[in-house]
């Protein structure tokens, strides 16, 4: 499940894009949360095109785990659970947009222990199989690498390298660094311990990165209870 590569982390060291090693301690206790995570880049090349691209994640926060699963539009959800079976028993061709990889948008589940060791896995519902995710291959699934990151949207800590914009206002802080010519934004709800909007502005205005956050319905289950029967294995077992 590749997501966009934000130059949020190019900018402030909150956490490589490829794995990094839990904390010893767990991030301090936030609120259960449900939310929808928009996510939108543009950039225009040398060639004058501007470029942009945009999706949507549904995230599940609960103390110790986080589910994580693209909000796929409803003509592609009905593509994908009527379009490709019809092609395997010898009818139509699949419907625009349909990808055969099982594997692209299925949701994560992180669990994080006392400890601070993280495990991470992928749900491919259609085989009703969980997928544990090893430190390789983390990219590859579209996982950071940083459960603080995942957590919060950004990671906490990186506020303290931001410089405050103004004091807070209806529970929400606004920070910003600038870097050459680059900017970033953060708007950090204080109670909800999370990003409501990060914005990066690359040098000249060519490049922008933002990521929205709202309030999303709460599941009837909680996702990772509906999986509770799924077959066990091994995300490497895909790269045979």
């Amino acid at each position: 499940m590749k997501r966009m590569a934000w130059c949020l982390a190019a900018l402030l060291p909150l956490g490589p894009a490829v794995a990094q090693k839990a904390t010893a301690q767990p991030a301090q206790a936030a609120p259960d949360l449900n939310l929808r995570i928009e996510r939108y880049a543009s950039s225009t090349g040398r060639d004058g095109v501007q470029r942009e691209s945009r999706y949507t994640d549904l995230m599940v926060r609960r103390a110790g785990s986080v589910w994580i699963e693209r909000d796929f539009p409803a003509a592609l959800r009905a593509s994908d659970e009527h379009g490709h079976d019809a092609h395997e028993q010898g009818g139509p061709e699949p419907h625009a947009g349909h990808s055969h990889a099982d594997t692209v948008g299925s949701p994560l589940w992180l669990q994080r222990d006392t400890a601070g060791k993280v495990a991470v896995r992928m749900v491919l519902r259609k085989q009703r199989k969980v997928l544990d995710i090893d430190e390789a291959n983390y990219g590859n699934v579209g996982y950071n690498g940083s459960w603080d990151i995942t957590y919060g949207v950004v990671d906490p800590a990186s506020l303290k390298r931001m410089q405050p914009d103004g004091t807070p206002a209806k529970g929400v802080q606004r920070y910003r660094l600038a870097r050459g010519e680059s900017m970033i934004t953060v708007d950090w709800d204080m109670k909800g311990q999370y990003a409501r909007r990060v914005e990066t502005r690359g040098p000249h205005g060519l490049s922008v990165n933002r990521i929205t956050v709202t309030a999303a319905p709460a599941p009837a289950v909680l996702p990772w209870k509906a999986v509770e029967g799924y077959e066990r294995g091994d995300y490497s077992d895909l790269l045979d």
